[in-house]
């Protein structure tokens, strides 16, 4: 046992009071006294208690000096503690404040640029859909010119080469519109992909910029400032706290994402100018071979108009002829009748001669052979004329079938110029939009 703690315990073993009480020693009985009656040491009580109590001093001054010196060096050590810790996460803040800043300004990059690219791609998408649009009028038109050509009768309803290549162009307007109209539905899908990438972007920026700020403020506050004070359990875990590889993953992957949405956008642009460029081109050179059908189809029913008119010309002219020589035959079958009459009264008369008189003469026999010669010259001019008329009908038959051939062919034609005529708004449509 210490002396300090043993002097403590003989100082605690005498206990008085001031006017009237009991009280014991160790070496004494314990009795009762009044106030006038003074308290009776002995001497070796006396000197106990000075001795114990000067050694109980010397005790605790000694005792007092050893808590002052860990004292001081408890204090010391704590405010170096405090000090440098304050100054370490001072520092940690100061850091941190300065890895926010620089995603920050990571994100801002990234979402100026993929704002820039959003745009762009709106723009080519809405080039996409104008591109679309414009080749409402050229399927319209190529519609219009196979309902126009259906107007075709009778012969000339052919399945030619105009035919052929606008039915193609159908397919090839139809297949283009196809295309662009996929290009336009993956514009719009990768614009919901870059607007969904700028949207996290966004809010992580927020997130960002309320987190710099507050970590600013932290970063501020002294031990002067106004506006510390004891908080309850600081030191909590808020449910959602994520570590800091998570944190930096969660806005590395923002931008990541955003970069890859970018480069997949520049990609689409590309290939909708292509399509919109190959689209173009395939759509003009099948117009060309369409006009080029029409045109080489115009002249061949041109020259075949020019021909049935030559032909009705020639067989008018020789219907006319025909028909002067029909009379002609007429006239001569009409002209033999007199001479018959002649030569046959001649016969009848010349049969009344008397007796011997009745000769088989020479002009009986002429007379006969005139006769039968006419006879023979009626049958021949009958069946020329017989001849002339079948003719004449053949010919009269052809006309006929001329003149509606010529109808025919001046319908066709007229349908198509028709054709040509409309498509000419072909050439007002704009290719490079």
């Amino acid at each position: 046992m210490s002396a300090t703690t043993y002097a403590n315990k003989k100082i605690a073993s005498v206990a008085m009071t001031s006017t009237s009480g009991t009280y014991q020693t160790n070496n004494f009985p314990t009795g009762t006294y009044e106030s006038k009656i003074p308290n009776v040491f002995t001497p070796s009580d006396w000197h106990t208690s000075n001795s114990i109590l000067s050694t109980t001093a010397v005790r605790q001054q000694f005792g007092s000096s050893e808590i002052r010196q860990a004292a001081r060096k408890l204090r010391n050590q704590t405010n170096s503690n405090t000090e440098w810790n304050q100054h370490y996460n001072t520092t940690k803040l100061y850091d941190r404040v300065h890895e926010i800043i620089n995603w920050k300004n990571k994100l801002e990059h990234t979402i100026s640029e993929t704002d820039l690219e959003i745009a762009a791609l709106v723009r080519h998408k809405e080039r996409c859909e104008t591109a679309l649009k414009n080749m409402n009028n050229p399927e319209e038109v190529t519609r219009e010119n196979l309902r126009t050509r259906s107007l075709r009768v009778s012969i000339d309803v052919v399945d030619d080469e105009v035919n052929q290549e606008l039915i193609k162009e159908a397919e090839v307007i139809a297949g283009i519109k196809e295309k662009l109209s996929r290009k336009v539905n993956e514009a719009q899908f990768q614009i919901n992909a870059l607007q969904n990438a700028y949207k996290a972007m966004c809010d992580d920026l927020a997130d960002k910029m309320q987190s710099l700020d507050i970590d600013q403020q932290s970063h501020g506050l002294t031990n002067q400032s106004s506006n510390i004070g004891f908080q309850n359990n600081p030191i909590r875990i808020p449910d959602g706290t994520v570590m800091p590889d998570a944190w930096d993953g969660h806005s590395n992957y923002n931008c990541q994402r955003a970069v890859a949405e970018i480069k997949g956008s520049i990609a689409l642009r590309e290939a909708i100018n292509n399509t919109i460029h190959q689209t173009a081109n395939d759509f003009e050179a099948q117009r060309l071979k369409t006009e080029y059908a029409f045109r080489k189809r115009i002249h061949e029913v041109q020259q075949s108009k020019d021909e049935v008119e030559w032909q009705q010309q020639n067989t008018k002219r020789e219907i006319d002829v025909l028909n002067e020589d029909i009379r002609g035959l007429k006239q001569s079958i009409s002209d033999k009748d007199r001479p018959l009459q002649v030569a046959e009264t001649r016969s009848e008369n010349r049969t009344y001669r008397p007796r011997v008189e009745l000769c088989r003469d020479g002009p009986q026999d002429g007379l006969k052979n005139e006769r039968n010669e006419l006879q023979s010259t009626i049958r021949s001019l009958y069946d020329q004329h017989s001849i002339a008329e079948d003719a004449l009908g053949q010919l009269t038959q052809t006309l006929s079938r001329l003149d509606e051939d010529w109808a025919v062919k001046s319908n066709s034609l007229e349908l198509e110029n028709a054709c040509m005529a409309k498509r000419q708004d072909l050439r007002l449509v704009p290719h490079n939009v």
